[in-house]
């Protein structure tokens, strides 16, 4: 194999190995593993890499600021290393709250971005995980002025051991520092002939969490770039594999991605490194990267076409396209995961995070890469069970050609849309990653530790927010138009498949403020398209709806009041609209089909939409009641007659009920599009018990996959007289978990408590000394509970054992007041 040697290569490497080599602790890390089957959800934690300090944002905030530092003279109480690591020993869960003055020399500078660095006094040494101001407010990378090797540092900072292994300064504020021009004694270097092979690394005797005092050359070829920002990777050569935690240029002063010409996947490298048994996993811990030389890639193999042929291509197709970069997509951590790619004709996504890593948004590129669709492996039922074929999508790509330059990606083919339009295209139509135009309102949302950026339609209310995959960070650029409608470049990137339902997710690409002008907007129809037409979720009915009807429509966005719609039937004894007490409300007569035409007019302007109807016969529909369906053998289909019951909680589904009993059903939630809690209907669904098959459990009886067959309509109180109302919240709590009660609601007295906070919150039926728990996947799933907390109140409970527990937990249909029932609407309410 031929190298290319990199100059003043032994000299500059000689320079900083003896500070390296002292180096044996080991810095908190985000997940950096190369995201092998999705390419848009966080990755699974597998290794430990670089990573950027969020906690010194998030957790070590402190109200009092350091010691005043504009007089140099002024005398700090400092400790010494050797004490600081004595006083981390005490701080493995968090960091301390208090924080220390600790002075030293400079030993190592691990990441120029964070200030990440070993420092080293006459006691001993320690790494400073991240570096800020004096007032903490500054990271070390946006510091005018900062300390590198050799200079004397004094910190003020928190302590912590990491795990339980890493004794650091965890948040260091650089209070002053002074230049000692400290330059490391010059190791002795082995000769390249010294190499190891991986299998010689991992068979090295290191004990857990130890690094080799010396560096070892290894030649191999890279696998994958896990990390582009630290230059963690996994490489490997004909004896075995290791990942590299981070690398950086032959004289180790240039991180990974700051160096001009660095190896990427596919390349053969040479490297001078450490190695360490991380809990028991050898990985090498710091890279010097000696010489490497680039491979190439067939491109015979490849055939060349258009972005638009490349998205019809079939599934493994191996094709060769060139566009212009007009996005980068990011994993977590800020981490390179695939770009946009978009040329004359068209737009795709070509997930690669190697590739990534090292083009920029406006490169002219040419890649050869093979054709798929992706759906991530936990959603696949999902997806097939929707129609759904998955992200259209380019990957395995190799980079064929980089202008390096800064052009605008082409927008001649992009079609104008709305938002709406958008979220309304089923899931079977492959428009994943094809960008539209469209005129949207944004919105900044903080959350606690993240931030959405919403792209709404001019509605207010249809649309979703900007997938990201890093708490927000990845679109803060979409800041600067909060509350702005705005010409945004959108696209499906993907889509999201659950049990219930399959939704696109929006990746925007380009955002221009143009100045909207509100009259540009057809008020009239977009009332009709935005307010009237929505109403009705349902245009098939096997009984008479009763449903009123909005009588008019506003919009403080667009800037219109009181437009009022018209409905007209072509075919009144099939569907007819009447005025009751000044309402028009829209009633199934008899059975056939009937055009109902919704009108609106607004200054001059008149939009009209035809929908059609259709009322199936009243006939009566052979179904079974509750109990029988109960009674049925497991995995049989069933057709049973009831009344819509509450909503179940953390499960898409309701309860349905009759006067013979009570059972639970699981649907789609399109399914609540056209019910509510009071209607008779005939539900379709499979007799199931939900178990992992334990002996120390019943499980969860349930209809699964239900369907609505007819509704009836109607405001129906649910039968109530079979309910327990003889047992306490101890006897509910003595439950044997073996017994089906999954089809059992008590009715019992108990006080509410919500206990915990934030993510934790969990919601309590509490009487004495005795609790019980209900089943849900946050407190906000029982927000309508909130208003009783503390106090003793009468509830409808019913059993539940989703999850295989061996024991009983609740869901509240209902709490029994002095004016009537408070209902659970959870579902009702999406």
């Amino acid at each position: 194999m031929t190298f290319r040697r990199i100059t003043a290569l032994l000299l500059l490497v000689a320079m900083s190995l003896t500070m390296l080599a002292a180096c044996g602790t080991e810095a908190q890390s985000e997940d950096t593993t190369a995201p092998v089957t999705e390419n848009t959800e966080a990755p699974a934690d597998t290794t430990e890499a670089p990573a950027e300090d969020t906690t010194a944002e998030n957790t070590d905030a402190v109200t009092e600021a350091p010691a005043d530092t504009t007089e140099p003279t002024e005398v700090y109480n400092t400790i010494t290393i050797a004490e600081a690591l004595t006083l981390c020993e005490k701080y493995v869960e968090t960091p301390s709250t208090e924080r220390y003055y600790i002075r030293g020399i400079v030993k190592e500078l691990q990441s120029e971005q964070y200030g990440q660095m070993i420092i080293e006094d006459s006691t001993g040494s320690i790494m400073v995980y991240g570096s800020y101001s004096a007032d903490g407010t500054v990271r070390y990378s946006s510091l005018t002025e900062k300390p590198v090797v050799g200079d004397e540092v004094l910190f003020y900072g928190t302590l912590q051991n990491y795990k339980g292994n890493t004794k650091e300064i965890q948040s260091g504020w650089i209070i002053e520092f002074k230049a000692n021009g400290y330059v490391p004694e010059a190791p002795k270097l082995p000769a390249f002939d010294t190499a190891l092979t991986v299998a010689e690394l991992l068979a090295l005797p290191l004990s857990s969490n130890q690094i080799t005092e010396g560096r070892y050359y290894v030649t191999a070829k890279i696998e994958s770039v896990t990390n582009a920002t630290y230059g963690a990777m996994v490489i490997a050569d004909s004896t075995g594999s290791i990942s590299v935690y981070n690398s950086k240029s032959a004289d180790g002063k240039t991180d990974y991605q700051n160096m001009t010409d660095k190896p990427v996947k596919g390349d053969e490298v040479r490297l001078y490194c450490t190695v360490q048994n991380f809990n028991g996993t050898y990985e090498i811990k710091s890279a010097y990267i000696v010489e490497f030389k680039h491979n190439t890639v067939d491109e015979s193999a490849y055939t060349s076409m258009s972005i638009a042929d490349a998205r019809n291509a079939a599934e493994g197709a191996k094709v060769k396209v060139e566009g212009v970069v007009a996005a980068i997509t990011y994993a977590t951590g800020m981490v390179p995961s695939g770009v946009i790619l978009v040329d004359n004709t068209g737009s795709i996504y070509l997930y690669d995070g190697d590739l990534a890593a090292t083009v920029a948004k406006g490169n002219k590129i040419t890649v050869a890469a093979e054709k798929t669709w992706w759906v991530l492996d936990t959603e696949q039922a999902n997806a097939q069970k929707f129609g759904y074929k998955g992200c259209n999508q380019l990957t395995a790509a190799w980079l064929i050609s980089n202008d390096k330059g800064n052009h605008d990606f082409d927008k001649s083919w992009i079609t104008e849309s709305t938002v709406k339009t958008i979220v309304d295209t089923p899931v079977t139509e492959d428009v994943s990653s094809i960008l539209y135009k469209v005129t949207a309102l944004i919105k900044e949302v903080p959350g606690s530790g993240f931030t959405n950026y919403y792209i709404f339609d001019l509605d207010g209310e249809t649309g979703t927010y900007s997938y990201s995959q890093c708490n927000g960070g990845d679109f803060e650029w979409l800041r600067a138009f909060d509350g702005k409608i705005c010409t945004v470049y959108v696209m499906a990137l993907n889509a999201k498949s659950t049990a219930s339902d399959c939704f696109w997710r929006f990746l925007p690409v380009a955002v221009i403020d143009e100045g909207f002008d509100p009259a540009s907007v057809n008020a009239a129809e977009f009332a009709v398209k935005y307010y009237a037409v929505p109403q009705f979720k349902s245009t098939t009915f096997s009984g008479d709806p009763a449903l009123e009807l909005l009588e008019s429509a506003s919009s403080d966005i667009i800037g219109f009041s009181g437009i009022k719609f018209t409905y007209t039937s072509s075919n009144t004894s099939v569907v007819s609209i009447s005025n009751e007490n000044g309402k028009n409300v829209l009633h199934c007569n008899s059975a056939g089909t009937a055009v109902v035409t919704v009108k609106a007019e607004h200054n001059g302007k008149t939009y009209t939409e035809d929908i059609t109807f259709t009322v199936t016969s009243s006939e009566s529909i052979s179904a079974i009641t509750v109990k029988d369906a109960i009674a049925s053998a497991a995995d049989t289909k069933v057709t049973v007659k009831g009344i819509v019951g509450p909503s179940l909680v953390n499960q898409s589904g309701f309860y349905l009920i009759d006067e013979t009993g009570i059972i639970a059903v699981l649907c789609d939630a399109s399914v609540f599009d056209g019910i509510k809690i009071g209607n008779e209907v005939v539900i379709e669904g499979v007799r199931t018990v939900k178990t992992k098959g334990g002996d120390a459990y019943f499980g969860q009886s349930h209809l699964a996959e239900g369907k609505v067959v007819a509704n009836y309509y109607g405001t129906h109180n649910y039968a109530d007289s079979f309910f327990v109302i003889d047992k306490t919240v101890a006897d509910f709590y003595a439950l044997d978990p073996k017994t089906d009660y999954s089809t059992t609601v008590f009715v019992l007295k108990a006080k509410v408590e919500f206990t915990g906070g934030g993510y934790s919150t969990s919601v309590n039926l509490v009487s004495g000394n005795s609790k019980i728990s209900l089943y849900c996947s946050g407190s906000g799933q029982y927000s309508w509970l909130q208003a009783y907390d503390g106090q003793e109140v009468t509830l409808e409970v019913a059993a539940c054992n989703w999850n295989s527990k061996d024991y009983w937990r609740g869901c509240v249909l209902a709490v029994r007041t002095a004016d009537g029932k408070v209902l659970n609407e959870l579902n009702f309410a999406h």
